[in-house]
């Protein structure tokens, strides 16, 4: 693939372009691109992996924020009927003007500045999602599947792994990117599925969950106090420990007791 002789990749946007056909190829594989799939790809930059998706015959509807990728690859994928392309920001994007029959798959090598952003904005619509499969920071992938007790186990941690299965694949070497940034990166794959228990109120869990990881450092007692009645007692929980002790199942608990001693 050719590289536009005077395009020049902005460090605002996180442009950092994986263009090494073997590195690709083995996201493909993990991703298995079939015919029926419908595909939302956050930033496909020069079309790289948008390539594999539609000789895949995969619906492919790339969103790019970057006005001057937009000819490039209308042009590049002219012949394509399975292609679609939008100049915006994902995190402006209502996924569910997209969603048919099929749940869509959202793919992705994406900014490492606003990771945390674009996953939040794929989880606030994942009714319409089946899966995600992004190339992030290695740090970050850390976090995402981080086990409770570290420091990586939080927010990130916790919304991945309550709603979804989250894996981390594999690790990328900087060297396959053009430019090559200064961080290793890592594909990690959610699959989305109903909480472990059910809970009450989702957007009440998700609130909680942001205030008492906001204050890590303190105990459970003091965090939950804007979610608790001064006399309430949880008996199935010690609200001396900290935040980042609980498991994900803890903390659904946690939210419902909550929950119904807001609503008494």
């Amino acid at each position: 693939m050719n590289w536009p002789s005077d395009f020049q990749p902005r460090k605002s946007l996180g442009q950092n372009f994986l263009l090494d056909e073997n590195v690709l190829r083995k996201i493909v594989r993990a991703i298995a691109p079939k015919p029926e799939d419908q595909f939302v790809e956050i930033g496909p930059g020069m079309g790289a992996l948008t390539k594999h998706l539609l000789e895949a015959g995969s619906q492919c509807l790339a969103i790019e924020i970057d006005q001057r990728l937009i000819p490039f690859l209308q042009e590049r994928f002219a012949a394509y009927p399975n292609f679609k392309l939008f100049n915006q920001d994902f995190r402006e994007v209502d996924l569910r003007q997209f969603s048919g029959a099929n749940k869509l798959r959202l793919v992705g090598n994406i900014p490492y500045h606003i990771t945390s952003h674009l996953v939040f904005t794929a989880f606030a619509q994942k009714e319409a999602l089946q899966d995600m499969i992004l190339t992030v920071q290695r740090e970050v992938a850390e976090r995402i599947v981080a086990a409770p007790g570290g420091k990586e186990y939080g927010i990130l941690s916790i919304m991945s792994q309550t709603f979804a299965s989250a894996e981390l694949l594999f690790t990328i070497s900087p060297h396959v990117f053009r430019p090559k940034p200064e961080v290793e990166s890592a594909v990690v794959r959610w699959q989305f599925q109903p909480p472990p228990l059910p809970l009450i109120d989702e957007d009440f869990y998700v609130a909680m969950v942001k205030t008492i990881f906001g204050q890590r450092r303190k105990t459970l007692r003091r965090s939950l106090s804007k979610f608790l009645h001064a006399e309430a007692q949880l008996d199935f929980i010690d609200l001396q420990r900290r935040p980042e002790t609980l498991a994900i199942a803890e903390l659904i608990q946690l939210a419902n007791a909550c929950a119904e001693t807001k609503g008494k």
